[in-house]
């Protein structure tokens, strides 16, 4: 079954008022119900297109289409596409404003012109999914930035978007809270919304996405799937990148013949341990060989 398309994007450039470039000629096709990651180091341009697919940077060349349709920036239809397009940005506090959680999620829906029992429905669904009902109560600024970042998606959810656009949602995060909210995500993503992400974790992308967007100097080097992404050498070194870890261990095992040639990819350390376990119940490596490479073996 195909997917329905939200957004063409055509051409698209952007130059900023002191004569930075942040984007050549960007096309893109964007489909419905996808995990999308946006890859690439500072300056590649992945904030500047997050902020077009929202309409809050107009383009200087190009177009966007979003659902059939090219963006149109006059009140109303900007209006009408941030009820669809929700985005959340990489530092909670230029979000977050009122005294309390329920205040700033219920900011957005209470917006919507909807009512006072719909309005409460969407921020007690938005704060179940996201797990802030228990500090709901709380002043937002004695909030630690984990929890910071998880009042801004519920933000954003209560107001019951399609697409949810969140940039770089777990920096300054350690590894427990960038899981947790990564979880949050594909909980999200599961009820058919679709979810854009820019990041630099490779490992988290690579695990995470059904889809990979890598930028370079405002201009995209290559989209697909990430074992198909991350297969190309040249263009990810160009985009100064790392293979994902997890890659990288399982083509080691496959050239050392520990692994066929033809086996499938694992996309997580657990889906990687579970075939090496396999392999050694198999007798393809030898218990000595996984205490030498210290790889942890899952019960």
């Amino acid at each position: 079954m195909m997917q329905p398309i939200l957004f063409n994007i055509d051409q698209l450039s952007h130059c900023y008022a002191d004569g930075t470039i942040a984007l050549r000629n960007v096309t893109l096709t964007i489909k419905q119900g996808k995990k999308i990651a946006l890859l690439g180091n500072n300056g590649a341009g992945k904030s500047t297109l997050l902020l077009h697919l929202n309409g809050i940077l107009r383009p200087t060349n190009g177009a966007i289409r979003f659902k059939g349709k090219e963006v149109a920036y006059d009140r109303k239809s900007l209006l009408s596409l941030r009820k669809q397009v929700g985005i959340v940005f990489q530092d909670p506090d230029s979000q977050l404003f009122s005294a309390s959680v329920i205040q700033d999620i219920s900011f957005g829906p209470q917006n919507l012109g909807l009512s006072k029992e719909e309005v409460l429905r969407k921020v007690e669904w938005a704060m179940e999914q996201t797990e802030t009902t228990r500090f709901k109560d709380k002043p937002t600024h004695f909030l630690s930035l984990g929890q910071k970042k998880r009042v801004a998606i519920a933000g954003v959810l209560a107001m019951d978007p399609d697409i949810m656009i969140l940039d770089e949602p777990t920096a300054g995060l350690d590894s427990y809270y960038s899981k947790q909210i990564m979880k949050v995500l594909d909980h999200i993503q599961k009820q058919g919304k679709t979810i854009i992400l820019s990041t630099h974790d490779v490992n988290l992308a690579f695990e995470w996405a059904d889809e990979l967007i890598v930028m370079n100097d405002g201009e995209i080097l290559c989209y697909g799937d990430p074992a198909t992404v991350f297969e190309q050498d040249k263009l990810i070194r160009k985009a100064h990148l790392e293979k994902p870890w997890v890659m990288e261990t399982f083509q080691t095992l496959v050239q050392a013949k520990i692994f066929p040639s033809n086996e499938s990819m694992p996309k997580s350390k657990e889906e990687l341990f579970e075939k090496i376990k396999d392999a050694s119940s198999n007798f393809k490596i030898s218990p000595s060989y996984i205490n030498e490479m210290q790889i942890p073996i899952l019960n």
